[in-house]
């Protein structure tokens, strides 16, 4: 297949006229092709019986869509409700004891270590590991981790710095080791190849650089950890047993959807990501990425205070810097019709596929007027 030629087409997108969208990382446009995705669901819909198995049908194609971008297997795939859902799940399943740790960022989002800090109910030691300025350093994490150490959990992307981890020295690190590795990839998926296959979990938003809408996947790595069962069940996730009160588990990762996935939102990730593919995900990391430089360049050249660690393969499509007032920033820039993204006491700046060299140059011109 030949590839679509960077950046993409803004006329690909709803609602991208004439603005500079620089907020992915909060919430991304939709596409045109959405709109066909959506009647598609529709007419199933409206089909009773046969419509309603033609949903379990695309759910297999997202599977086999998602197994693509993250060097995984299709049964390998669950549908779930969010990235929170996945990681609860992989919580539940873990037969914890007392005196047990877990070992996590301290400036990883809230998803992940409010589920963490949680199990202090059941005797659990969260160890929340420090950034060195704003930087998390692999090696500070996996020094962290000791004998009674069961899961590391960590984000790909941080969403809140921007930096991308190095997930083959923490995977090479946990080697040899019974700790798990839980990854967030909610700001990677759809930004940068995701590597599932380092992890025994990838848990990630669809709504974000994935160009989907409010539904999660859960990547269940069942070369590494071939028995884990989430703690309960339902009706989608099981099949019968020998009585009415027994059922035996599925053996993918379907074990993880206790009900109906979220169709709709499945129709419309297949058409997300057979976008995505049209012009390649290392194809698209690279454009992220060197837009991503020139930001941290250009915002460094202003004296920010830059979050983002510079060189590639130290972020993926976000750049995060403080002011004095991030949310007067995202406000003025909006005038102006030009989106970014202020919480957190930081704005965070995003490129995706359809950001142009002339987007990002547009916001480093007038950020001067939008910092007073």
């Amino acid at each position: 297949m030949t590839l679509r030629a960077l950046p993409a087409p803004k006329s690909d997108f709803i609602g991208l006229d004439a603005k500079v969208h620089l907020a992915t990382g909060g919430e991304p446009p939709l596409l045109v092709r959405h709109r066909e995705g959506f009647e598609r669901f529709a007419r199933d819909k409206s089909g009773g019986f046969d419509g309603y198995w033609t949903h379990w049908v695309v759910d297999d194609e997202v599977r086999a869509a998602v197994a693509r971008l993250a060097r995984a297997e299709p049964g390998d795939v669950a549908l779930i409700g969010n990235a929170s859902d996945g990681i609860a799940k992989v919580g539940s399943g873990i037969d914890w004891q007392a005196g047990d740790t877990v070992v996590a960022p301290e400036l990883d989002y809230a998803s992940g270590r409010y589920a963490l800090a949680s199990l202090r109910a059941r005797g659990v030691a969260l160890r929340l590991v420090p950034a060195r300025g704003w930087v998390l350093d692999e090696a500070d994490l996996l020094a962290a981790c000791d004998a009674r150490t069961r899961l590391v959990y960590v984000s790909q992307v941080n969403a809140l710095t921007g930096q991308h981890v190095d997930l083959e020295k923490i995977a090479a690190g946990l080697a040899g080791s019974s700790t798990m590795l839980l990854v967030d990839a909610s700001h990677a998926f759809g930004a940068v190849p995701l590597r599932a296959d380092l992890a025994d979990f990838t848990a990630s938003a669809c709504y974000k650089f994935a160009l989907g809408v409010h539904d999660g996947i859960l990547i269940w790595n069942r070369r590494r950890q071939p028995d884990f069962a989430p703690a309960s069940a339902g009706w989608a996730s099981a099949t019968a047993g020998t009585t009415a009160a027994d059922y035996v588990l599925k053996p993918d990762a379907r074990r993880f959807e206790y009900g109906n996935a979220g169709h709709l939102g499945t129709y419309l990730l297949l058409e997300s990501l057979a976008y995505l593919e049209s012009f390649g995900i290392e194809a698209i990391a690279a454009h992220n990425r060197a837009l991503a430089e020139r930001l941290i360049a250009g915002l460094a050249d202003l004296g920010l205070e830059v979050m983002t660690p510079a060189g590639p393969e130290r972020h993926a499509g976000n750049v995060c810097f403080r002011c004095a007032d991030p949310e007067d920033v995202m406000r003025r820039a909006a005038e102006e019709a030009i989106l970014v993204w202020a919480d957190n006491g930081r704005v965070r700046v995003s490129a995706h596929l359809f950001t142009s060299e002339a987007d990002v140059g547009t916001f480093l011109e007038r950020l001067p007027h939008f910092l007073g």
